[in-house]
């Protein structure tokens, strides 16, 4: 007994091996509808200025001001894009509409276009006849407004040249275009009214909607739906309440019964406005309290399971909670085909909440938060994204590497990981993060345990230098000649961790101060750590 004891003490201690695993870039973007315990790799439970793309995420982009239109008393509700040969771009307050195409200074309020308006916020279409392109803009308070280029704004009145007839326009609150015909909605109630084919003026046809919906409310907007009814894309007309009702209809010709037929009514959870709505492909999402919903599941399923087919079911707690806390302004949706991601902004309606974008990709379906905007109103205006603020301030997003001078933040925090060792102690011993970038920046690594999350503070910003690879800034035969945000320049941040805990979660800081837009992408996070260590 003796000597067995003695021959075990004589054995040489075994050394613990430290093992690695390689995370990838949350790819999968933001992601908190689940259990904390069983999270999808490859997402994260915070994701604020970092965008998801295909092949990694990538920083956003800053803000500046392209033109002011207050003195910080009115907020900039409306944008009106005019997208014909010639390319003008408006913006809104409560009572005047100003051009910032181009101003002379961004920080002076120009000449008003329109004056003595009563509403701030529009509804408007660019609209092709036979003759020319125009633009036609409503609020349902004020007379209708058209806009060419060649006679400028034009209130449209029954007894204006051109004129519309059978009604007033300064009750028509929403207006979209189908079938080659402009609808509109009447404001506070349940009818929606509409214009001869291929026509600008004209009388003005009622659609009395009175009988179909079933919940009450009004009519918030309409909108042209492409359906594969199985014999190929067919359009429709659809119709949508603010208590959430959708009617659905066919045909060309709403003068005849036969023209213009029901083909069902169907319930989704109220919209958050009437343009918090985007086209994808053919289908129609659309805002609303329980989340962002395709059209085309609302008329297949019933409204209590349609949360399952949300796009924005990964966020659907932070979408709901948001919905409730910021009900009281319209939101907007606004996609940007170009960069393959989409905005939601969520207003700022009362003074301790923080400016908010929700943003989607469009591509795979990720989402991630952009702080630091204070985005009242949306628009893509001639391949960029203009945000108007609560202060006047209409602003150019993606130009430079802060907001308007003010530093970005940039969190990512993964979400908790097992690292392949689920339920078994771990110390976590380095961390080492791989990017591709072309402009400088301080990367902090960091890590937090068992779903205990405990940020530093940010890291200080990196000297602004020009980026390498722009024309007249970057080192000869070091620079590439058209470098862009994934530039083939691989960094490596390490960092020690030195934790112990049963799953770990890497978090990754910057502080962006750059005068440039940063061009940085996060490829993947590797970990080394050591299992065993004292039982639960």
């Amino acid at each position: 007994m003796k000597s067995a004891t003695l021959a075990r003490l004589a054995q040489p201690a075994r050394t613990r091996r430290a093992q690695m695993t390689t995370l990838p870039a949350p790819m999968a973007g933001w992601f908190t509808a689940g259990n904390l315990a069983s999270m999808p790799q490859g997402t994260a439970m915070r994701l604020e200025n970092w965008r998801p793309t295909n092949t990694g995420i990538v920083q956003r982009g800053g803000s500046k001001t392209r033109a002011t239109i207050s003195d910080g008393t009115k907020p900039v509700e409306s944008f009106i894009s005019y997208n014909a040969t010639q390319k003008k771009l408006f913006a809104a307050t409560r009572t005047d509409i100003f051009d910032v195409t181009t101003v002379a200074n961004p920080n002076v309020p120009p000449p008003p276009a329109v004056s003595g308006q009563t509403s701030g916020y529009y509804s408007f279409v660019n609209f092709t006849t036979s003759g020319d392109e125009y633009l036609t803009a409503v609020n349902g308070t004020d007379a209708l407004l058209l806009y060419h280029p060649s006679s400028g704004w034009k209130k449209i009145t029954d007894t204006s040249s051109p004129a519309i007839t059978g009604g007033s326009t300064a009750t028509l609150s929403f207006v979209w275009v189908y079938r080659n015909r402009q609808f509109f909605i009447e404001g506070g109630g349940l009818r929606a009214r509409y214009l001869p084919v291929a026509s600008i003026a004209g009388a003005l046809g009622t659609i009395d909607l009175n009988g179909v919906f079933q919940r009450g409310g009004s009519l918030m907007f309409g909108a042209s739906w492409s359906v594969d009814a199985g014999d190929g894309l067919d359009d429709k007309c659809v119709f949508v309440t603010n208590q959430g009702e959708i009617a659905v209809y066919q045909g060309g010709d709403p003068a005849t019964a036969t023209g213009f037929v029901l083909v069902g009514r169907y319930d989704l959870a109220r919209p958050l406005g009437p343009r918090a709505t985007m086209r994808v492909g053919g289908d129609l999402l659309i805002a609303t309290e329980m989340g962002l919903l395709p059209l085309s599941q609302a008329i297949t399923k019933d409204i209590s399971v349609l949360d399952q087919s949300s796009v924005s079911r990964a966020i659907s707690p932070d979408w709901r909670r948001e919905a409730k806390a910021r009900r009281s302004l319209p939101w907007e949706i606004v996609k940007w085909p170009e960069r393959a991601y989409a905005l939601v902004s969520l207003p700022v309606t009362n003074g301790s909440q923080q400016g908010l974008c929700y943003v989607l990709n469009t591509e795979t379906g990720a989402w991630c938060t952009f702080t630091g905007w204070d985005a009242r109103c949306l628009v893509f205006h001639n391949g960029e994204v203009v945000f108007g603020t609560n202060k006047g301030k209409v602003k150019d997003t993606e130009v430079t590497g802060t907001d308007d001078g003010v530093p970005i933040y940039y969190t990512c925090v993964a979400n908790p990981d097992h690292l392949e060792t689920s339920g078994v102690l771990k110390t976590i011993l380095q961390a080492r993060a791989t990017l591709k970038r072309a402009t400088p920046n301080e990367i902090q690594l960091s890590g937090s345990t068992d779903y205990r999350v405990k940020l530093p503070a940010p890291p200080n910003p990196a000297p602004d230098v020009p980026p390498v690879g722009i024309w007249g800034s970057g080192r000869w035969d070091q620079a590439l000649w058209d470098a862009t945000m994934a530039s083939a320049f691989p960094d490596i941040v390490k960092t020690s961790i030195g934790m112990t805990g049963y799953v770990f979660q890497w978090q990754l800081q910057v502080t962006g101060a750059q005068s440039s837009a940063p061009m940085v992408e996060l490829v993947s996070v590797d970990v080394s750590f050591e299992t065993g260590g004292p039982a639960l």
